[in-house]
């Protein structure tokens, strides 16, 4: 699986190359070979899928940590592969037709192939830093497909408020993984699940669960998060409906069903999962309600299955999570399908809002075979496969023994305004008198391929035994972690899960026949809905920027003495604050030891320093710093350092040689400007601090024992492996070559810089 991920990746990289050699609408079946092959590669591992087999698969990493290239396929990574590679090939062969001609095209397929890919490697991932990679992989190629269109400002705001809202949520999810790999002692998920009680009574289990829950419901739009999700419908259709439908949004998905053993048994996991699923259920929808525009009714509806997704995994009943299963298939293929279908109908009547288009059944009837399908499978209508999945979840929560009616409830009301959105959607748009009036079917590679995906939803509905063994049933027993059949059939009697489905229908008729009091009382709440999670977005990025703006006109002055004060008033903030819990007197005490000589040494260099600091005229302050060198190198010179006083000779003769040729070529040498005495004491505070708190640290550091293994290496291996018996030279030579050959390249440097400033007043008065 380690080539097959690779090679996902190449693809990326050659589909441009295909786009720019095969160009029209074969260009899009040309590359649907590539998601086609992949799902014939992994369809061919459905007989150990069915018998609860897991196929591993990797190559070693960084082993001294435990971080490995290792995935794993098993009922769960199955379901979502066959997803991504099934879906994507539609969805391939769809953008050619509708993004025909576009002038991004190559770089399109590029972003769509890297997204792909990335898809792949995450739900594959068998490692936690493995799966976070590739998790920051989708993205990063997201945004550059919700960013295609770049010229546009709100397509750049779109993409960057989808990479800020899941890039934040990643780092959360990269602290989560650390944990678990520091509390566990590996980042091994197959080792993690084969555990399950392994983070049960953990102390950091609290803050793990909260950083993973910040990961995924901000990838899955979650509220708050969830108000993304319709910014990125600015992407083209075809991004949208393979993004938004069965691939990016349900990473987070995907990723609290893959910790589910492992976390689920923990109560904060039943609370939070229900409490944040159930506002996401409700808010989404309402605002789908609100929308005219078509895919942003779809986006919003998105964000109410999502919700229910989260809201059914944070059970731990079989019957829910078998719900959960069966749902994520049916909303795969239907939105997916609806998201193409109205993408046609923007490509052919040159927009989205459901009030400007009317009777096209007769101008467009292959979308609306296609939308009606899709919608009746939306609206839980039988014998489509939302009818199943409605059934299951409704027996589900029925059965859900800790607030089962309030469960039951929240899903009922959700169901019903999503089938009545759904109403809408195939009513609305298709019945009546037609408008606009000069339109047609889209052309076959756009209207073929909505309708092959709700026909396929309409066979796996006619006999859904091909799902519940093949797919269905591995993948709850993966969630579960013990092995589990789902049955869906369309008659399960008359039972209580049957009367709840008859209500939602009716209470969405009435809905859609009364949608303008609707409309009418969600209007009155418009400050609600205009001052919500967006509104709340936009306003802390508008205080970032205004911060970042007055930090910058501070920091920023352009006198390089501020940048100096602040950068040395910083170092003595720190410095001092940690030194004061050391014993100073006896640091001090024990530290210092000095003869006449060194005494001599210290007071030349202190009296030269204080000499540089109260002088008015440039060369004079250059006389006394050649002095202060000069006190400098004979320092080192005592304390046996000849190598680092020869050095200190150098520099400081080359510093007072190209500063006397820089002053030498000023007209006129102005007196060395005073200061205010507040700022006199400030800096003479400040390097002070500076000053004692780097003495009492080298202090510090010279009465530390040093390691004598070190010093007995080299002097054993200063012959057999340097050839020399000066063991100081042996180190500068062989065993610091590089240090030795950076120090040469500085003094090279600098001589370069002598010799051009001499040629060139050589050159002037020639």
């Amino acid at each position: 699986m380690f080539v097959v991920v690779l090679i996902a990746f190449l693809m990326a990289l050659l589909a441009p190359l295909v786009v720019r050699y095969c160009r029209g609408y074969k260009v899009g079946w040309w590359l649907a070979l590539i998601p086609l092959a992949f799902f014939i590669y992994f369809i061919r591992f459905i007989t150990p899928i069915t018998h609860n087999e897991v196929i591993y698969s990797g190559l070693t990493w960084i082993p001294q940590w435990g971080i490995d290239f290792s995935f794993a396929l098993d009922g769960l990574s199955f379901l979502f592969v066959l997803l991504i590679t099934g879906i994507g090939i539609p969805i391939v062969i769809y953008s050619a037709s509708y993004l025909d001609k576009h002038p991004y095209l190559m770089r399109y397929y590029g972003y769509l192939f890297l997204f792909f890919a990335s898809m792949l490697g995450l739900v594959l991932a068998d490692n936690l830093i493995t799966l976070f990679i590739f998790w920051e992989l989708t993205s990063i190629s997201s945004y550059l497909l919700i960013g295609i269109e770049h010229e546009r400002i709100v397509a750049r705001e779109a993409a960057a408020q989808a990479l800020f809202v899941t890039v934040l949520g990643g780092l959360s999810l990269l602290a989560s993984f650390i944990l678990m790999g520091m509390a566990t002692h590996t980042y091994s998920l197959s080792q993690m699940l084969s555990q399950e009680g392994l983070l049960q009574h953990h102390p950091w289990l609290s803050i793990i669960l909260l950083l993973l829950f910040l990961g995924a419901f901000s990838k899955s739009a979650q509220f708050p998060f969830h108000f993304w999700l319709a910014s990125a419908m600015e992407a083209p259709t075809p991004v949208s409906a393979y993004l938004h439908s069965a691939t990016m949004v349900q990473a987070g998905v995907y990723l609290l069903a893959r910790f589910h053993p492992l976390l689920s048994h923990n109560a904060w996991w039943f609370i939070t999962l229900t409490t944040v699923g159930s506002i996401t259920m409700i808010v989404g929808v309402l605002l789908a309600v609100r929308e005219n525009d078509m895919k942003l009714m779809l986006a919003y509806t998105t964000v109410t299955a999502l919700g229910s997704l989260i809201f059914l995994l944070g059970s731990t009943q079989d019957t829910v999570i078998k719900a959960a299963v069966a749902f994520l298939v049916a909303h795969a293929l239907y939105k997916a399908t609806l998201f193409m279908a109205i993408g046609d109908i923007q490509h052919q009547a040159g927009t989205r809002d459901i009030r400007e288009v009317r009777g096209l059944h007769k101008a467009m009837p292959i979308t609306f075979m296609a939308v009606l399908v899709a919608g009746a499978s939306m609206a839980g209508l039988p014998p489509l496969l939302g009818f199943y999945v409605k059934e299951l979840v409704y027996e589900a929560n029925l059965a859900e023994p800790i607030a089962a009616h309030f469960l039951v409830g929240i899903a009922v009301i959700s169901n019903m305004l999503m089938a009545m959105l759904a109403f809408m959607l195939v009513l609305r748009p298709f019945w009546g008198r037609q408008k606009p009036e000069r339109i047609r079917e889209a052309n076959v590679n756009m209207s073929l391929n909505a309708l092959l995906l709700a026909s396929l939803s309409l066979a796996l509905s006619l006999f859904p035994f091909v799902l519940n063994r093949t797919l269905l049933s591995p993948a709850a027993s993966t969630i579960l972690s013990h092995p589990v059949s789902i049955e869906l059939t369309l008659w399960h009697g008359l039972t209580p899960s049957l009367a709840l489905s008859l209500i939602t229908v009716l209470g969405a008729i009435v809905l859609y026949l009364k949608r303008a009091w609707l409309q009418w009382l969600l209007d009155r709440c418009s400050y609600v809905f205009d001052h919500g999670a967006l509104w709340v977005y936009q306003q802390t990025l508008r205080g970032l920027l205004w911060w970042a703006r007055e930090q910058t006109r501070w920091l920023q002055s352009g006198k390089l003495r501020f940048y100096l004060t602040m950068t040395f008033a910083t170092m003595a903030v720190l410095l001092f604050l940690g030194i004061l819990k050391q014993p100073l007197r006896m640091i001090i005490w024990q530290g210092v030891s000095l003869d006449f000589f060194t005494l001599f040494l210290v007071l030349w260099i202190f009296l030269s320093a204080l000499a540089v600091i109260g002088v008015r005229h440039y060369l004079t302050g250059l006389i006394f710093l050649a002095v202060f060198g000069a006190g400098i190198t004979l320092f080192f010179l005592t304390q046996a350092a000849p190598d680092v006083a020869m050095t200190q000779m150098l520099v400081e003769t080359l510093i007072i040689i190209i500063v006397v040729l820089n002053l030498y070529r000023q007209p006129l040498l102005p007196k060395i400007s005073g200061e205010n005495r507040t700022t006199c004491i400030l800096n003479a505070t400040i390097a002070l601090i500076v000053g004692f708190s780097m003495s009492v640290l080298l202090l510090m550091i010279t009465q530390q024992p040093f390691y004598e293994g070190i010093s007995q290496y080299f002097i054993k291996h200063s012959v057999s492996l340097g050839n020399g018996r000066n063991i100081v030279n042996v180190i500068l030579i062989d065993f610091r070559a590089f240090d030795t050959l950076g120090e040469i390249i500085v003094v090279a440097v600098s001589a370069i810089g002598i010799y051009g400033l001499l040629k060139s007043r050589f050159e002037q008065e020639e």
